[in-house]
């Protein structure tokens, strides 16, 4: 089974606005870097069928993921991924869409449409209000959650809505099995390591790009070395 780095970003901006942001620049390099490395940028749906049925990968293959709907990722990532051709997922709060919340400024319903058009941006669920530990909601709460951020999305974008990251990556064995129930096949967390050896597939594996991008791409190299 070929190594498979599954790669988180939160917004991309020209300047940081909070800690977890990554810069325009740096966005650049880093998918220059995985152009120029010969690296194979696969769609959800292509890593869905690898993990569930063994569908095969081209080599080197990464999934690339945003969390949290920053005005940046449609103002500045969308045309760098559209220049590059590489699909990309975002996960989003469906509860702040359009609005302003401590300070970010989160993408329209028209912008995320426009993504999901395009072919290339798959969207799916961060839940409704991103409540920062589901762990400590009863079930009623957590499955409303759950159920709010898919209809809306489906709604909205009519497409099929069947993954799921983690808000805050708090959850257990709790939370796996009511997303499990309510129409979740897939969940992300920010523990990296190759996707293919997850625990299972409510608990993906994902590399941070702040902190271990350059670390995805050599564990994906390594993976695939002769």
């Amino acid at each position: 089974m070929p190594y498979v780095a599954v790669i988180v970003w939160h917004d991309v901006v020209p300047a940081k606005e909070v800690w977890f942001d990554t810069p325009l620049d740096t966005f650049k390099t880093q998918l220059a870097a995985i152009a120029r490395g010969g690296y194979h940028v696969v769609t959800l749906e292509t890593l869905r069928a690898h993990l569930e049925r063994g569908a095969p990968l081209p080599s080197k293959p990464l999934a690339l993921t945003f969390d949290d709907d920053g005005h940046g990722i449609y103002e500045n990532a969308f045309p760098l991924l559209r220049h590059y051709r590489f699909p990309a997922t975002m996960f989003v709060h469906t509860n702040f869409v359009g609005t302003t919340t401590h300070g970010k400024r989160h993408n329209t319903w028209p912008q995320l449409q426009e993504m999901s058009h395009s072919g290339l941006i798959t969207i799916q669920s961060q839940t409704a209000n991103h409540p920062p530990d589901l762990r400590v909601l009863s079930d009623a709460d957590v499955v409303h959650e759950l159920t709010l951020s898919r209809s809306s999305l489906e709604y909205h974008l009519h497409h099929p809505i069947y993954a799921l990251v983690y808000p805050e990556d708090n959850y257990d064995a709790r939370i796996e099995k009511l997303a499990a129930a309510n129409g979740y096949e897939l969940a992300f967390s920010e523990d990296w390591g190759n996707a293919g050896d997850s625990a299972n597939l409510l608990e993906i594996h994902r590399y941070s790009a702040l902190t271990r991008f350059n670390q995805a791409l050599q564990d994906v190299a390594a993976g695939h070395a002769p």
